[in-house]
């Protein structure tokens, strides 16, 4: 696991930075996208943790939830009403303007239209969606990392490795350039590109990539 020790520099960078931000607002949905933030950044910790104990299943399980958890923070920040900040919070329910159920695949699409984005999100739910939901759900994927054919054991190569760390990375880094964003820093551009410098070298190679697979 060549990568883990820039993994776990990384986020001690970030964890370093998220502790000196305040965001004071009565807006709920601004709260709600700023906790929802630090929680995905909390999942990428997670993942570190787990991939320290060679619990990779347990890690690759956590890949989908820490990109649910980054696109329900920032639709919250900027596509949901106050009616459908209200749903998700009480109700946990994400909801359209007019009261229907919104698809992951959609919340991506408006989430990228609300900021801006280009279309890279679209592309990792596009390409990597199935495969997520089989690692997260015990689904074939896991039961082929986990069973060599003979016997019952962790079949994660290097590169398997790296690309979790990797996509954990990007994540990790968007949300918390979400937070420096939300939280007005003083000093975020500085901080945002310090962090850009620390992992351009080894992580941000993917962004660059639109056939994005796990």
């Amino acid at each position: 696991m060549k990568l883990l020790p820039h993994y776990i520099e990384m986020l001690s960078f970030i964890e370093d930075e998220i502790v000196k931000v305040r965001i004071t607002t009565s807006k709920s949905g601004i709260k709600a996208a700023a906790t929802l933030l630090v929680t995905t950044v909390d999942h990428a910790q997670g993942i570190r943790f787990l991939l320290e104990r060679t619990a990779y299943p347990s890690a690759s399980a956590l890949m989908r939830v820490l990109f649910e958890t980054y696109i329900r923070a920032m639709w919250l920040w900027k596509c949901a009403d106050d009616n459908q900040v209200d749903s998700f919070i009480n109700k946990d329910k994400v909801i359209s303007k007019d009261g229907k159920t919104i698809y992951f695949k959609d919340l991506v699409k408006a989430v990228e239209h609300a900021h801006n984005f280009p279309e890279y999100l679209s592309k990792i739910q596009g390409n990597t969606w199935e495969g997520l939901n089989s690692l997260t759900h015990g689904g074939a994927i896991q039961l082929h990392r986990n069973f060599d054919g003979k016997t019952i054991q962790h079949c994660y190569d290097e590169e398997l490795i790296n690309e979790l760390i990797e996509f954990s990375t990007i994540l990790a880094c968007m949300a918390f350039a979400g937070i420096m964003d939300l939280c007005a820093h003083k000093n975020g551009a500085e901080v945002s590109e310090k962090l850009f410098q620390l992992v351009e070298p080894w992580a941000l190679n993917k962004l660059n990539k639109s056939d994005t697979e796990l």
